[in-house]
């Protein structure tokens, strides 16, 4: 089975996007494997619309916990499977919450171990001064430079359906010529025919 890693920084719309594009790909009931600590999987089961009251927070590091979703994709004649993550978002500097901390070196194995991944970038979060020679903020520059050479990548722009997001995405696709860079809103569900495309293509 293909995995998925969907990572970023907190508050970009991680959990948001997962639980909507699965619906997108036809879930309509979600079922969330959540990987505990103790080294066991457990299954909880959500309606979409509860899914999204319950999981989707304005807080940073609202997710603490592997979770990830088994979406069944209908590529030709065959059915293929992916297991779509959602994971704990990373920033910078020790975070003084011990629960965070370990559910940020889950995330950064993860990053090391799939060979896919989606890196969620606030389109807000673009650095428009021009003294910055990089207009990425340093923990999405990290996982870029990484991921990129080593992995399927991409760079999903959230929140395009915010005022400032045309002048922004602009920058972000000038500044990454070579990196694939798809304009989402994890909200409304834009752009995710083009994340569709993608996925698959991997599968």
């Amino acid at each position: 089975m293909k995995k998925c890693l969907v990572t970023g920084m907190p508050n970009v719309g991680k959990t948001s996007f997962v639980i909507n594009f699965a619906e997108y790909m036809g879930v309509k009931e979600l079922k969330l494997h959540v990987k505990q600590v103790a080294g066991y999987t457990a299954i909880n089961n959500y309606s979409l619309d509860e899914a999204r009251r319950k999981l989707i927070s304005v807080k940073d590091n609202a997710t603490k916990e592997v979770q990830l979703i088994k979406l069944e994709i209908a590529k030709g004649k065959s059915i293929k499977e992916l297991q779509l993550i959602d994971s704990c978002g990373l920033s910078d500097g020790i975070h003084p919450d011990e629960e965070v901390r370990l559910a940020m070196a889950r995330t950064l194995k993860l990053i090391r171990d799939t060979e896919f991944i989606l890196h969620i970038i606030d389109i807000n979060n673009i650095k428009k001064d021009k003294k910055d020679r990089d207009i990425l903020l340093p923990v999405d520059r990290l996982i870029l430079d990484y991921a990129s050479l080593e992995k399927r990548y991409a760079i999903l722009a959230n929140k395009m359906d915010l005022s400032c997001a045309e002048l922004n995405f602009k920058l972000l696709k000038n500044h990454l010529r070579d990196i694939i860079v798809i304009p989402i809103s994890s909200l409304y569900k834009e752009g995710f025919k083009e994340v569709k495309k993608m996925v698959l293509s991997y599968v």
